[in-house]
């Protein structure tokens, strides 16, 4: 048996795997606040492992989370409200138990890949949508990855000079315009809505759908996810894009339209191969699965 463990900006989900790597029990715990230590992170997640540990007999402990894996750390947190997070203490807990821990956004590609909606695909690109933006590319089914960091970082790339600041310190990211945190904060905002769900967000979005201020933040945020569509599909040319996180919840107030100005408007540089726009199959497992996948 298996542990997977997603750790998000928003959301953990930890979930018991058998060996096919089927999904048998999960946990979803939301949040709303960012973490207040390293400590809170690691009491609360082995707080989980402790239950499943009782029950049935662990083999792997999968971790998937934001930043840059480096001997069992993982640093640019910035998506989770501190700076580093060491998961040495909790690895020494648990003597016999082999430990996985990787990116949060390459591992939810890989369950996308191997299970999901790019199953088929040769050449892809996995984009999460949440807190920020993660991302994974495929070529020929294997993960790009780099030696230094863990790379291939789209949501940090620069959509807009001098632009809005990024929680990584630059300024017009890719993820500053297009997460779903960053839009639907600044539609309540417009809005002048109080703190309402996602899902009474959607509601109000849609039976708001002819005020012009409903209009332009939907507008804008497609604009701004063309561009940076356009860079990902001119540098990679992949054979589809997979869109995953909180964003399948948003579909009905993006995704058609978003498909639609992609394959009309000649934002691409070979205009006879643009890729398949596809929506992620396993939602909120996807990173629970693939925190177990190597």
């Amino acid at each position: 048996m298996k542990i997977g463990i997603d750790l998000g900006g928003s959301h953990i989900g930890i979930g018991l795997l058998n060996n096919d790597n089927e999904l048998l029990e999960k946990v979803e715990k939301n949040r709303k606040e960012s973490f207040e230590s390293e400590a809170e992170i690691l009491q609360l997640i082995e707080s989980y492992i402790d239950k499943f540990v009782s029950e049935n007999s662990i083999e792997l402990i999968g971790i998937a989370t934001p930043g840059n894996v480096k001997e069992n750390k993982m640093q640019n947190l910035f998506n989770l409200g501190i700076s580093k997070l060491d998961f040495t203490p909790l690895i020494a807990k648990y003597p016999d138990i082999r430990f996985l821990i990787q990116n949060d956004s390459k591992a939810a590609a890989k369950a996308e890949l191997r299970y999901g909606a790019l199953r088929e695909d040769k050449d892809s690109v996995f984009l999460c949508l949440g807190t920020g933006i993660g991302s994974a590319v495929f070529i020929n089914r294997r993960l790009l990855q780099a030696n230094k960091n863990t790379g291939f970082e789209l949501g940090h790339m620069i959509i807009e000079k001098d632009g809005k600041l990024c929680h990584c310190g630059k300024r017009g990211c890719f993820e500053t315009y297009c997460s779903i945190k960053r839009w639907k904060e600044k539609t309540k905002e417009e809005l002048q809505l109080p703190e309402v769900s996602s899902e009474r967000l959607v509601e109000i979005v849609k039976e708001q759908k002819e005020n012009p201020i409903v209009q332009k933040s939907v507008e804008e945020y497609i604009e701004y996810f063309l561009v940076g569509l356009s860079n990902i599909i001119d540098i990679f040319e992949p054979e589809s894009i997979c869109l995953g996180g909180s964003f399948v919840y948003f579909k009905d107030i993006f995704y058609d339209e978003l498909v639609k100005k992609l394959e009309s408007t000649r934002c691409v540089f070979n205009k006879d191969s643009v890729p398949k726009i596809v929506l992620a199959e396993l939602k909120n497992d996807a990173g629970i699965i693939g925190a177990v996948l190597e």
